[in-house]
């Protein structure tokens, strides 16, 4: 069993010996079994323990027992205790998941100094979570169950069966705790440990073996299909700052559209049902939002954007030094004649037009100005819509004003009322730099 898995751990990390593990411990036999191969293996290691407070004094009992393995050892133990029930009560979390991600954020705060953080899941783990991931609905990436490498964490022992693990811990004399919750079949990853797997293997014997086999064909295929939907993705996004852009006529065009949607979006949070949702035809302006990202229907366009709880809050510039902070400005004095370049992101104003304090706002509902070259007033909406500007670059526009006059949708348009004509000597030319 060391033979294989050092070349296991070879495969994963190149040469073992060469890196610094930690070693997450929980005191049951695959972490025992793991940890007394790293330690026959004389490689360089760590242990880390959780103590959740779960299981009363079997909780204690578990802890005492990773100390006495890093004692006999002489390996540096690294212990963290949780009130994990008190946590709990405003986590929304049930408490598997709640364990997990505090054990998890522990190790990744801790194995900075490591190259590697090794966890002890092995085959029947892997088998199991394939199976209530198959349960709850899954594709590709469930069938993968749990992945041998996942940045510096990695699994060395999903190679061995459980089996393997307890004959060689038999085998070692190697002492190890017994969890008397994993009886506990209203845990439904117990139940198909208990229940379901065993009526599985009656129909195929060499059912972990399979399970493993099945495993590595899905990670290969998984793989590959990760690397295609980047390419397709390539064809119908485009990405400018914090807004990503999905043509719906390119996306269309694709065989296999609602696949692809899907997968663009899942990493904006939107689930399944939104994105069917999505798919269908949608007016221009329909809206759709996840936890963290709102979609919004353009036209020929899928727009995504990160949710905002609340508008920046107006800024007031009481001097030049002031406005400066947000703009390159240029004063032009003189008899020289006036240059126009025709940019959008140049504001030239008249010196005696100049006044503070000024605003720099967000645009509301209701506002209108006088356009440079328009007849008459517009409201800021009909002058959006007229640009073909979207709804979430609409709430990005801000504005620069003189009390309650627009002197300058910034980026888009000056007023007629503050224009500067050729004949002007003294003036401002303000510039905007995104």
């Amino acid at each position: 069993m060391t033979t294989r898995f050092l070349r296991q751990l070879e495969r994963l990390v190149g040469a073992p010996e060469a890196h610094r593990y930690l070693l997450a411990v929980s005191g049951g036999a695959d972490s025992s079994v793991m940890a007394a191969l790293f330690h026959a293996c004389q490689l360089p290691f760590a242990m880390a323990h959780c103590n959740f407070h779960l299981r009363g004094e079997d909780s204690n009992r578990d802890m005492r027992l990773v100390q006495s393995m890093a004692d006999q050892w002489q390996v540096p133990l690294y212990l963290q205790e949780f009130d994990t029930l008190s946590l709990q009560k405003d986590s929304g979390l049930s408490i598997e998941m709640l364990a997990r991600q505090l054990r998890y954020d522990w190790f990744e705060q801790i194995g900075k100094d490591f190259d590697f953080i090794v966890t002890a899941h092995q085959a029947d783990d892997a088998a199991e979570t394939m199976l209530l991931n198959l349960c709850r609905g899954t594709g590709l990436k469930g069938m993968v169950s749990i992945p041998e490498k996942n940045g510096k964490i990695i699994r060395p022992l999903l190679c061995f069966s459980a089996k393997e693990i307890r004959d060689y811990a038999q085998q070692q004399q190697i002492s190890f705790a017994i969890d008397c919750t994993n009886a506990d079949e209203t845990i439904k990853r117990n139940r198909i440990r208990n229940s379901v797997l065993p009526v599985l293997a009656e129909l195929n014997p060499n059912l972990i073996e399979t399970f493993s086999h099945n495993r590595e064909i899905f990670q290969m295929q998984y793989h590959f299909y990760q690397k295609s939907m980047e390419q397709v993705q390539s064809q119908v996004l485009r990405t400018n700052g914090d807004v990503t852009t999905i043509s719906i006529s390119m996306l269309q065009a694709l065989p296999e559209a609602k696949v692809i949607l899907y997968e663009i979006l899942k990493k904006y949070h939107f689930n399944a049902a939104i994105v069917d949702e999505i798919g269908k035809k949608c007016p221009t302006g329909t809206q759709f939002h996840s936890p963290t990202h709102s979609l919004i229907v353009n036209r020929d366009e899928y727009l995504i954007c990160p949710r905002k709880t609340q508008s920046e809050p107006a800024i007031c510039i009481h001097n030049l030094n002031e406005l400066q902070q947000y703009f390159t400005i240029e004063k032009v004095e003189g008899d020289l004649p006036v240059v126009f370049a025709k940019d959008n992101n140049i504001l030239y104003l008249p010196m005696d037009k100049m006044v503070f304090p000024m605003m720099i706002r967000h645009w509301q509902d209701g506002d209108y100005f006088y356009p440079l070259g328009g007849k008459g007033k517009q409201k800021l909406s009909d002058f959006f819509n007229n640009q073909k500007i979207d709804r979430y670059t609409k709430k990005k526009v801000r504005l620069l004003c003189f009390g309650t006059d627009i002197v300058w949708i910034i980026g888009y348009r000056s007023s007629e009322k503050y224009k500067l004509d050729k004949t002007a000597t003294n003036y401002y030319k303000i510039q905007f730099n995104g």
